[in-house]
């Protein structure tokens, strides 16, 4: 199985569960496949955007379980776009945007560079920014292979400003 095909197997899936790790990992637990599958945010930058376009939740902003929560629970995943430098994850009310910046990347990887050499050396868990556990399967990882341009994204102006905020 692909990260990709595990997305796809989530589509109309309810979020059961919504965990915080540390930062901006987070994991989301799917009621699907007899059990729980989980989805795990392993480090990236990434915006929650409401149908309307506001900001509900950011990487930077204080998290918890229940702030988690409170924007996850319930919902269901409608579509995916998976990219070379992004991902899209479209749910009943809300739109989560993962991404990686050039200069959020080399910060947090001691100035590895994204598809270098030295970044290659690294385990898969260590680059991959997306994982996916199915009860009774291999895990599978999702890497960006591009850094993102935020200067493109239509909601730019709205993530740079939520972070500003705190």
């Amino acid at each position: 199985m692909t990260f990709q095909d595990g997305l796809q197997d989530l589509v109309d899936k309810p979020v059961v569960y919504s965990k915080y790790i540390h930062g901006s990992i987070f994991h989301l637990l799917f009621a699907a496949n007899g059990g729980e599958v989980e989805l795990v945010c392993n480090g990236c930058q990434w915006i929650i955007l409401g149908n309307a376009g506001e900001v509900l939740l950011h990487d930077e902003a204080v998290l918890s379980n229940e702030v988690l929560s409170d924007v996850f629970t319930s919902l269901r995943l409608r579509s995916h776009e998976v990219l070379s430098a992004s991902l899209s994850l479209h749910f009943d009310g809300a739109i989560f945007h993962g991404f990686t910046t050039e200069a959020y990347h080399l910060a947090l990887h001691d100035g590895v560079v994204l598809g270098s050499a030295e970044w290659l050396k690294q385990a898969d868990a260590a680059r991959d920014s997306f994982m996916l556990f199915n009860p009774g399967e291999d895990a599978v990882g999702y890497e960006f292979s591009n850094y993102f341009d935020l200067n493109s994204a239509p909601w730019r102006a709205r993530y740079l400003f939520a972070r500003e905020e705190l």
